[in-house]
């Protein structure tokens, strides 16, 4: 037998180089995972506003095929959260003029001030936020009048407050 055997395992330099590899693969994923996870928050509140908007409409479909016109009016005024059947379980309730240690990321609110129904973003790495730095989407019921000017509204809808860029 000769003197020189080789020894069997992971030479140091190649340890390290596996080492590194699985790090470099953990921290793809967790940049991905970061990014579904945010994308899976925006398809969430956009899947609220959309039911949100539904609501609304129903709403005055019904009050429409009552000639109930005079009755949009209020609408305008109330909590749309009020119409959906099941209230998101991120529903805070109604604030008024809400500081930031009321409105945690994540969560939706209805402003009684400005008569608003609000996101707050979590997960903001790809959201733009507004002129004041916030990191929300507001929506107002606003009222459509009919043609010809005539005096009660005749439909209503969810709006965008200000758009907003997410991705």
């Amino acid at each position: 037998m000769s003197g020189l055997t080789r020894s069997r395992g992971f030479s140091l330099l190649e340890l390290v180089v596996a080492l590194l590899l699985v790090a470099v693969l953990v921290g793809v994923f967790l940049d991905r995972a970061l990014y579904y996870r945010e994308l899976a928050e925006k398809s969430a509140m956009e899947q609220v506003a959309l039911d949100l908007r539904s609501s609304i409409n129903l709403r005055v479909a019904e009050l429409a095929l009552e000639n109930r016109f005079g009755d949009l009016i209020p609408l305008a005024g109330e909590n749309p959260m009020d119409l959906l059947v099941r209230k998101p379980r991120n529903y805070l309730g109604i604030l008024s003029q809400p500081g930031v240690q009321e409105v945690v990321g994540g969560n939706w609110y209805f402003d009684n001030t400005s008569k608003e129904v609000v996101y707050y973003v979590d997960s903001g790495r790809y959201f733009a936020p507004d002129e004041q730095g916030r990191m929300r989407v507001a929506w107002r019921v606003e009222l459509v009048q009919g043609a010809g000017g005539a005096a009660a509204p005749q439909w209503a809808r969810l709006e965008l407050v200000q758009p907003y860029r997410w991705f």
